[in-house]
């Protein structure tokens, strides 16, 4: 079943939260399930993304590496655009008007490129007096 996912308003990241998350899972990347070792690069992941109704509390959060981030975020995007997909499988989007405006006019073919295109305006054209 399908619903509407509400705008979730994101919270600060503080590092004693971050610590706190990191601690709560064991420094364990929610990723790939490896350590993550001292001197590797990580961030807070949410797990269930907050674009697809996951919630911005420590519940929802866990430590991942940064590496693995690409690959998350890949998920994610199908999993969205799957959804979107379902959710507007049924829209019938207004029909284009069949009323068109009658353009510009056209100017005459030149059959050579270096004949010249007559001018726009009749008249002579002065050179500025500088």
């Amino acid at each position: 079943m399908l619903e509407l996912v509400p705008h979730t308003k994101r919270r600060s990241m503080t590092k004693a939260r971050a610590a706190r998350i990191f601690l709560a899972h064991n420094g364990k990347c929610c990723n790939c399930g490896r350590q993550i070792k001292q001197g590797e690069a990580w961030f807070i992941e949410h797990p269930i993304p907050l674009a697809q109704g996951g919630a911005d509390d420590d519940t929802n959060t866990a430590p991942a590496h940064t590496k693995c981030k690409p690959a998350k975020d890949a998920t994610d995007a199908a999993s969205k655009a799957k959804r979107d997909r379902i959710v507007t499988a049924g829209w019938d989007r207004p029909k284009r008007s069949s009323f068109q405006s009658r353009g510009f006019e056209k100017r005459p073919k030149q059959s050579k490129a270096s004949s010249p295109i007559p001018p726009k305006f009749p008249g002579d054209i002065l050179a500025r007096k500088v």
